[in-house]
């Protein structure tokens, strides 16, 4: 790791590897930010995330999903590559029903792991906080990654 802790990658080539993710494509969660130890994303809601057939709610794997996708982009941004999950944990608030927004900090970074708290809201409108879905904290792998880790910025064709 270089002594800028970025590894000399910049927030586009983050934003690239979380954007390229199979399973992030198929919940439609993108990150749309990610520098500095800060992260932000979204997730289109739609049909297929409902675990209610009468009725669109949200089952709780989907924030779960948006809201560690998007602190593990802060923990990436913090130290330049990616950052496996050891631990998170969520507390859900209200139901989802329609889209989400995330927003993710590092709140401390120890050398091997980082330590991430993420919020996920539902926007009621332009000139609104909107309404808190959940809340979740989690923990990063931020040490050297051993050359055979399957995690690796840069993903191919």
């Amino acid at each position: 790791m270089s002594d800028d802790g970025n590894d000399g990658n910049d927030g586009e080539d983050i934003l690239d590897y979380f954007n390229r993710s199979p399973y992030r494509d198929l919940l439609d969660i993108e990150v749309t930010e990610a520098a500095d130890g800060r992260a932000a994303g979204r997730l289109r809601f739609g049909e297929k995330h409902s675990s209610n057939r009468r009725q669109a709610i949200a089952q709780g794997g989907v924030a779960f999903s948006l809201a560690d996708s998007v602190a593990g982009a802060a923990a990436t941004a913090l130290v330049g590559f990616p950052t496996p999950t050891i631990d998170f944990r969520i507390d859900y608030l209200a139901p989802a029903t329609d889209d989400l927004v995330a927003t993710a900090e590092t709140v401390r970074e120890g050398g091997e792991t980082a330590v991430v708290d993420v919020e996920v809201v539902q926007p009621e409108g332009d000139d609104s906080d909107g309404r808190r879905v959940a809340v979740g904290r989690g923990v990063y792998k931020t040490s050297d990654l051993p050359d055979d880790a399957p995690w690796d910025l840069d993903q191919g064709e």
